[in-house]
């Protein structure tokens, strides 16, 4: 007789349940629309246009990633640009240390991300409401003081690694390579979400002592969280850097901290799904606006912020959802 292949009956709930969730209308939409936009940038062959999908799916990764951690839990992060900069300036020193494999450096980015933001968590996670926010919010700026202040101990030729190698051979490799770590991201935390996982974490963003008073605890969901989310921080850092071919200071910006954010909030915060679709319109927007308005794109985009929390809290797709209740 032929042996279960899914002997436990909670596993084989576990794979129903994600089955069902990796073939609602919305995630399939998404793939396609990601999908979509690769095709056509190898279609058009418009360096312009490609370049501006990979930073879009830079922003995406960024989006998804905050969208998973903050957007769940309430907790908001604003130490993001941080572990952006950490996944780069990795790139840059081990690339300057012998290492040029491309997937090796970003599986390094990737740990590197994970243990910055586990060790960033298990202190300040303790800490609720604007504490944590506060902590965080010093986090790009002490990033960037470290570099400025110690950079010639790093071994850098300047404040920053030169002459990285590409993320692949041609612009359009790079853009598939990008969507499709953008759909594994997109894939686990939205099953994250669907989970008693991401239960517990929007149960914390709710009423974190009700949740506690049932007998969980929050804290160590909330640090695995965090943990992940800064995981892809950093390889997405670490893609940016090989995308560049530079790693600098640039890095800890504030614009990978406002557009992640503004993503995140158009999409719908906690929604995963809409932060994907929302970057493709808000970064290829904010592309044509540098060519028409130049600076002045910034303080657009922050002032639609603002707006989009008071107005429009719960984003586009969280606005579709109570249409269709």
């Amino acid at each position: 007789m032929a042996s279960d292949p899914l002997p436990s009956p909670s596993l084989r709930r576990l794979v129903r349940a994600a089955g069902h969730t990796l073939r609602s209308r919305l995630y399939l939409a998404t793939l396609a629309v990601m999908a979509a936009f690769a095709l056509l940038a190898d279609l058009l062959g418009s360096p312009y246009f490609t370049l501006s999908l990979i930073l879009a799916s830079l922003y995406i990764a960024l989006a998804v990633a905050w969208d998973f951690s903050s957007g769940l839990t309430g907790y908001i992060n604003f130490g993001l640009p941080f572990f952006f900069g950490l996944g780069a300036f990795s790139t840059g020193y081990l690339v300057y240390h012998g290492l040029h494999s491309i997937p090796a450096l970003l599986a390094l980015d990737f740990g590197v991300g994970l243990v910055g933001g586990g060790l960033f968590a298990l202190p300040t996670l303790r800490l609720r409401g604007p504490f944590f926010t506060f902590l965080s919010l010093l986090l790009p700026l002490i990033g960037t003081d470290i570099v400025l202040a110690f950079w010639t101990t790093f071994g850098l030729p300047t404040i920053g690694y030169y002459g990285l190698p590409f993320l692949a051979p041609t612009l359009e490799d790079s853009l598939l390579l990008l969507s499709g770590a953008n759909a594994l991201f997109l894939t686990g935390f939205y099953l994250l979400r669907e989970s008693r996982f991401g239960l517990v974490l929007r149960g914390i963003r709710d009423d974190e002592e009700v949740l506690e008073s049932q007998g969980i605890s929050s804290f160590p969901y909330k640090v695995a969280a965090f943990t992940l989310s800064n995981g892809v921080v950093g390889f997405a850092g670490g893609a940016y850097a090989l995308t560049t071919t530079f790693a600098g200071v640039d890095a800890f910006g504030f614009l990978f901290l406002l557009f992640p954010i503004l993503i995140a909030i158009l999409g719908g915060t906690g929604e995963i799904l809409g932060a994907a679709l929302a970057g493709y319109a808000v970064i290829l927007l904010s592309q044509y606006l540098y060519l028409t308005m130049g600076s002045l794109t910034l303080l657009l985009f922050a002032g639609a912020a603002i707006l989009l929390v008071l107005f429009l809290p719960r984003g586009l797709l969280g606005l579709l959802r109570k249409e269709a209740a």
